[in-house]
C-alpha cells in the first residue's frame, strides 16, 4: 500500500485537494438524476462531485466518486492515502 507525503497541510475536503477533480456538477435545474460509470452510483441533482488522482494513480482508472450538496464540501474519505509527516 502506497502512502503519498506532500509538504503542506493535509486537506480536510477533497474539494480543496491537489489531487482532487471535479468529476460533475449537477444544478437542480439541468438534469435528471444518472448513474455515473465510474462507481455506478446516482449523480443526484443539486450535488458535485470529486474523483481521486491518487486512485487513477494507483488504479489506471477512477474507481470512486465523493460526492456531496452544491455548497458544502466534498469529505475527506477514511481510504485517502494521503498522511501527516511528523
Amino acid at each position: 500500500m502506497s502512502k503519498y507525503i506532500v509538504p503542506m497541510e493535509i486537506p480536510k475536503y477533497c474539494s480543496n485537494c491537489p489531487f482532487g477533480h471535479l468529476r460533475y456538477q449537477f444544478h437542480f435545474w439541468t438534469r435528471e438524476a444518472m448513474f455515473d460509470p465510474i462507481d455506478e452510483k446516482l449523480n443526484k441533482p443539486d450535488t458535485y462531485g470529486y474523483v481521486c488522482n491518487i486512485d487513477f494513480s494507483e488504479n489506471g482508472k477512477y474507481t470512486k466518486v465523493m460526492r456531496a450538496k452544491l455548497k458544502e464540501n466534498v469529505k475527506k474519505p477514511k481510504w485517502c492515502k494521503l498522511k501527516v509527516v511528523e
